[in-house]
């Protein structure tokens, strides 16, 4: 038993608080609230393990989605406008989201596909904003060093899990990772009224229902009330009626917003909703009938059964159901990049290269265009030109770490596999894997490559990684 918990603390040291090169000793009373640089620190080494060990949403629709309403509600909350932040969607069925060092806020997929309206998911969102944005989270990153043994284990038997069971392993370690984060940022009393109060505000100035907060955390608590255990989210973020009662009477003091959802809200939904259970299923016939028909009265329907045909390979359909939806409204993006994703399914990318190609003219930042768009080039055989486009936008600030993947593979594809290594080697320290990231700059730093700047940067992200590998193997 002894040698077992030794190396749960062994092999636990070099998964959590890698950072710890790099940070403060949180011991000490001149560090209790952290500077938002060392906050950020942590945030990131955080997120760098989220990404190893959590299934998170890859699609580029959902993940521009959240980050639009994430920003939305960030420009009109102006204690951060000074803040960084990143959004992200974990995949997992229970109601829950949690703000992390650094403006890192994740929400679970089951938050999204059970919100009634977009504003309580905007409620949320919002409240989880407010936590980064008053300090809350660097005021109980004391706890960081405090967790019990047996909430690391529990973390580590996690991963354990999913090497013998994946399905049971990724529900466990979604479990446990948010119950770890949340142990450290525990939001006291003060903490949540705080949040309401400034969400409830964030949630009028962006035009969002006010009403949605106090309606939301009623409904999570009457649906769970013969449940023996809460929602993460209940677990996280008590909720009791006064909490209600008194975000209820600031949302009548100030002014309601007319938006209560989107469309956009309503596709991104039925895109979560859509799983392998809907091939060849019941509801799928069903719809079918309904399509032949002309019975459906929601857009939304109508959509969904246009992705179910997608998954089930009748591709003539999908793409006869996603036209008619662009179509309707061709500079919807989400039908617009559900078409083209439908062309490329087919084999036929020379039909959604035009589409995206203009227009990426109006937005030439959307993520979901410049991914979809890589990919029909890279179908058609024009590597070279998808390298182009994403060497553009790989390297911003807060890219998703797919983008650098998907770059590797073009570049490979287009022959330019001097720099393949580079960005291979990036996506892997993103994702959390320092020691394959290191592997991979090592071989970077004695390819060619026409950038002046190569070497030095390379050369500093390898002193980086080594001095963050050599802080875990003392550790050990």
């Amino acid at each position: 038993m002894k040698q077992f918990i030794l190396a749960l603390i062994s092999c636990f040291s070099t998964f959590v608080v890698a950072a710890d090169a790099e940070l403060p000793k949180m011991g000490s009373s001149s560090s209790r609230v952290l500077s938002e640089l060392q906050e950020q620190i942590v945030g990131d080494e955080y997120m760098r393990q989220i990404r190893r060990y959590l299934p998170l949403v890859q699609d580029p629709l959902v993940i521009d989605y959240i980050k639009h309403l994430g920003f939305k509600l960030v420009e009109n909350n102006p204690d951060a406008h000074d803040r960084q932040f990143y959004f992200f969607v974990v995949q997992n069925d229970t109601l829950n989201a949690f703000a992390m060092p650094g403006g890192y806020i994740g929400t679970h997929t089951g938050l999204i596909t059970e919100a009634d309206t977009e504003s309580e998911l905007a409620a949320v969102l919002g409240h989880e904003i407010a936590h980064v944005t008053q300090r809350h989270l660097a005021r109980r990153l004391e706890k960081a060093q405090q967790l019990s043994l047996p909430a690391l284990a529990a973390t580590l038997g996690s991963i354990i899990v999913a090497t013998q069971n994946a399905r049971a392993g990724i529900g466990l370690m979604a479990t446990t990772q948010a119950g770890v984060q949340q142990a450290i940022i525990n939001h006291t009393r003060s903490n949540e009224k705080e949040a309401d109060r400034i969400g409830i505000q964030t949630l009028s100035a962006a035009g969002f229902d006010t009403a949605a907060m106090a309606g939301f955390f009623e409904k999570m608590q009457l649906n769970t009330r013969y449940l023996r255990k809460p929602p993460e989210y209940l677990m996280t973020h008590p909720v009791n009626q006064t909490r209600i009662s008194d975000a209820r009477a600031r949302a009548r003091a100030l002014p309601n917003g007319k938006l209560s959802s989107t469309l956009a809200f309503e596709l991104i939904k039925a895109r979560l909703r859509l799983s392998e259970d809907e091939k060849n299923s019941e509801l799928y016939r069903k719809n079918t009938k309904r399509y032949q028909e002309k019975s459906f009265t929601k857009e939304e329907q109508l959509y969904f059964f246009g992705l179910q045909a997608q998954l089930n390979s009748d591709h003539t359909t999908a793409i006869k159901v996603l036209k008619q939806l662009h179509d309707s409204s061709p500079r919807n993006l989400i039908y617009l990049v559900s078409l083209a994703e439908s062309y490329i399914a087919a084999q036929q990318p020379t039909k959604a290269i035009p589409m995206l190609e203009a227009e990426l003219k109006n937005t030439p930042s959307s993520y979901p265009l410049i991914i979809t768009y890589s990919k029909a080039l890279n179908l058609n055989n024009q590597p070279i030109a998808a390298r182009s486009l994403l060497l553009e936008h790989a390297y911003s600030n807060n890219a998703e770490p797919s983008m650098l993947n998907l770059l590797a593979r073009t570049q490979e594809m287009a022959g330019f596999t001097d720099e393949v290594h580079e960005s291979r080697g990036q996506y892997l320290y993103l994702t959390g894997d320092l020691k394959g990231a290191l592997a991979q700059f090592e071989i970077a730093l004695n390819r060619y490559s026409d950038d002046p700047y190569a070497s030095q940067r390379i050369e500093a992200r390898i002193s980086k990684i080594e001095k963050t590998l050599k802080e875990q193997n003392k550790k050990k």
